[in-house]
C-alpha cells in the first residue's frame, strides 16, 4: 500500500511539475534580424521585449530617415509602442547628427546627444497628462550602432544596437539586443 501511495504521488509531481507554464525568452519575441527592408524593429528595455505598436487611433509609429542638411548626414531610427488606453506610449530612439552611414566604418558610437559628429541613443514613456520620462545616452553611459547593411539605391537599412541611458534623476535603463530592417526615406 506504502508504494502505491508513493507512485501515486511520485507521478503527481511529475504531472504538475509539468504544468508550469514556461516563459518565452524575451529575444525570441523580437523580429528576426533581417536585412530585406522588411521595416522591422525591436529590442529588450530592461530585458522585456517591446515592438512597435500601434493605438485604437492609428499604426505604430516606425521611422527612419537619412538626410543631408546643412553639410551633414542625420540618421533618424524611431519606434513607438502606445498603451491600451493609447495616453501613454514608450519610444525608443537611435540618431546621429553629421554623420556619414556606411558599413566600413563601423560600429557608431552612441553617446552626447545634438553633438556634431556623434550619435546617440534615447528612451522615453509619455504620459499625455505628465511631464515624458526621457533618458539619454552621455559621454559616459553610452552605447553601440552597428550598420549591417547600408543600400542607397533601394533605400534600405539595416543594423543592431545597444545603449544604456539615463534620465534626470539619475535613474539608468539598458536598451539591449536592438535590430532593425528598415525603407528609409531622404
Amino acid at each position: 500500500m506504502k508504494n502505491l501511495l508513493f507512485v501515486f504521488i511520485l507521478i503527481t509531481a511529475i504531472s504538475c511539475s509539468s504544468c508550469k507554464k514556461s516563459t518565452p525568452d524575451p529575444v525570441s519575441q523580437l523580429p528576426p534580424e533581417t536585412q530585406t527592408g522588411a521595416n522591422t524593429f525591436g529590442c529588450l528595455i530592461n530585458g522585456v521585449a517591446f515592438t512597435p505598436k500601434g493605438s485604437l487611433f492609428g499604426p505604430p509609429s516606425l521611422q527612419c530617415a537619412y538626410q543631408y542638411l546643412n553639410g551633414g548626414y542625420y540618421f533618424h531610427l524611431s519606434a513607438s509602442n502606445y498603451g491600451a488606453n493609447s495616453e501613454n506610449f514608450s519610444n525608443v530612439g537611435v540618431f546621429t547628427d553629421s554623420l556619414k552611414i556606411d558599413t566600413i566604418h563601423n560600429p557608431f558610437p552612441l553617446e552626447i546627444r545634438y553633438f556634431t559628429g556623434k550619435g546617440y541613443g534615447q528612451y522615453g514613456r509619455y504620459i499625455i497628462s505628465y511631464s515624458p520620462n526621457l533618458y539619454y545616452t552621455t559621454s559616459i553611459i553610452k552605447g553601440q550602432l552597428i550598420i549591417k547593411r547600408f543600400d542607397q539605391i533601394n533605400q534600405i537599412v539595416s543594423g543592431t544596437f545597444w545603449f544604456n541611458a539615463i534620465n534626470s534623476n539619475n535613474d539608468t535603463i539598458k536598451i539591449t539586443d536592438g535590430r532593425f530592417d528598415m525603407h528609409y526615406t531622404l
